[in-house]
């Protein structure tokens, strides 16, 4: 029972590390986030005005949000007008990746306000 006990806690204290350092495949976005710090630290409550829900959080995530969507939007609008230019300008030495490749590079694009609508 003993040996049980000491045996499990080994494996325990073993596996814990190898477990911390497990990779994340969940995209960054650097460009995003430094974009909205900048945005943030230039006025905060327009940021906040700008980016909050209602209750007046999450700001700064949903700036993020908007950031890669409009990167998206790009990325595809020009993927959809010359699909071998695209992948020539952004494509990896093997030809892949181009479009996340279009979306960091993307990302930190200021978004244009949409104007309020004439009636």
């Amino acid at each position: 029972m003993r040996k049980t006990i000491i045996a499990l806690g080994l494996a325990v204290a073993l596996a814990v590390p190898a477990l911390a350092q497990g990779t994340s495949y969940a995209p960054k976005h650097y460009g995003a986030k430094k974009a909205c710090r900048d945005e943030r630290a230039a006025d905060k409550d327009a940021f906040k005005e700008r980016y909050a829900n209602e209750n007046g959080r999450h700001a700064f995530r949903r700036c993020v949000r908007q950031h890669v969507r409009h990167a998206k939007a790009v990325c595809r609008a020009e993927r959809e007008t010359d699909p071998e230019a695209f992948k020539e300008k952004y494509a990896s030495d093997r030809g892949t990746e181009a479009f996340g490749r279009c979306v960091r590079e993307h990302e930190s694009d200021p978004i244009p306000v949409a104007s309020d609508p004439q009636p």
